[in-house]
């Protein structure tokens, strides 16, 4: 296990809570010393790596009874929010699949009020987009999507999400094409998980989820989005392993990575559960995974900043981290020149043109990289 570098007890007891909440064998916050923490201190730290849950049984904490029925109060308006949504979609025929938010908290942690979220995440396929939008704006859901049909056709083929935000309670809803923006280039196989996605119950209804080994893959891509910031991304791909860890075909899972130049992010993130979470892994990954050096500095990198990261991460040193998880080489260059040349709803907002000059966006988009990135590249800074 490498030195996780905490420099703190606090941020050691922490981690045990995590481990014990999750379900790591072998684990016991009672081994951890209590008497003289700075319990503010944990208390922030659990909260700004939202793993707050895992302190609520400690009667040492002094846990904050106001703040969990804030959090249960929220995670189920959250939840009957979701279940709305699904059935304004189902009254359009159009399948949903919620991943992440209250139906996650389900799933991993056998209650939609434990883990904390803060909007909705829905995928819907890209031939459903449009629809979807169309059915929400019908029943009440406030959008940015703009009215005028040219810029939202564009809109629509730049976006992976779609952002729109509940009537009542201003919760944001995101509806996905996919599980990252096309500059990213990660070419997943949307009809496979379509195919593969089970049925699973949800406060006394039937819902589309992604299969175990999906969602694993989902988790792992979402912490390499964020840079694995928080401990809330290495705890819910953990407690996926110690719960339905034994249902998942290692050798297919890798493969199916693999073919979407995804295996390093796959690696990365179950390294982080093991060497953070001490989450027991297959003998035959683990060895694969010890063999890839790329990995194993990308989650000590990540392992040692969990509690040592003195600002937060911006947009850009996010992407960037992003492309050294990937292994193929094709797959950065392409991601890179689509950032550089892949106008999004920002250049249409920016600027509205004609559709006979719609190819004008092409350029403005470069220029606008150039200038918001341009100095960083130049200087290296993160």
């Amino acid at each position: 296990m490498p030195k996780l570098l905490t420099t703190r007890p606090e941020d050691e007891f922490v981690l045990r809570c995590a481990r014990e909440f999750v379900g790591c064998p072998d684990v016991s916050c009672a081994q951890a010393p209590v008497g003289d923490l700075d319990w503010q201190y944990v208390r922030n730290c659990a909260a700004a790596h939202r793993v707050s849950p895992s302190l609520n049984r400690l009667a040492e904490v002094g846990a904050h009874k106001a703040d969990t029925r804030q959090r249960v109060r929220w995670n189920l308006l959250l939840t009957r929010e979701l279940l709305k949504v699904l059935e304004v979609l189902d009254r359009s025929g159009i399948e949903a699949i919620p991943f992440k938010g209250p139906l996650l908290s389900s799933i991993l942690y056998a209650d939609a009020t434990v883990r904390e979220s803060c909007d909705l995440d829905i995928l819907v396929r890209p031939e459903d987009a449009h629809r979807a939008g169309k059915a929400l704006v019908a029943a009440g859901y406030p959008t940015d999507l703009p009215s005028d049909s040219y810029q939202r056709a564009a809109y629509l083929r730049s976006r992976y999400e779609l952002h729109f935000t509940s009537p009542s309670s201003r919760i944001p809803i995101e509806i996905h094409q996919s599980f990252l923006p096309s500059s990213y280039c990660l070419p997943l196989d949307y009809e496979a998980i379509w195919r593969r996605a089970e049925r699973v119950p949800f406060f006394g209804r039937d819902v589309l989820s992604l299969s175990t080994a999906d969602l694993l893959l989902m988790l792992c891509i979402h912490g390499a989005k964020h840079s694995w910031a928080e401990l809330i991304y290495v705890c819910d791909i953990s407690r996926l392993l110690v719960k339905h860890g034994n249902e998942i075909n290692w050798p297919e899972l890798s493969k199916q990575a693999g073919a979407s130049g995804a295996l390093r992010i796959l690696r990365v993130g179950l390294l982080l559960a093991s060497d953070v979470l001490d989450v027991p892994l297959p003998a035959a990954f683990l060895k694969e995974a010890r063999a890839d050096a790329p990995a194993i500095r990308i989650s000590r990198q990540a392992s040692r900043s969990l509690f040592n990261r003195q600002d937060e991460v911006s947009a850009f040193t996010q992407y960037r981290l992003f492309l050294r998880t990937r292994e193929r080489l094709r797959d950065r260059l392409t991601s890179i020149a689509r950032l550089i040349w892949s106008p999004n709803e920002e250049d249409y907002s920016l600027l509205r043109l004609p559709a006979l000059l719609s190819s004008l966006y092409f350029p403005i988009h470069a220029i606008r990289v150039a200038g918001k990135y341009g100095c960083q590249m130049l200087r290296g800074n993160n």
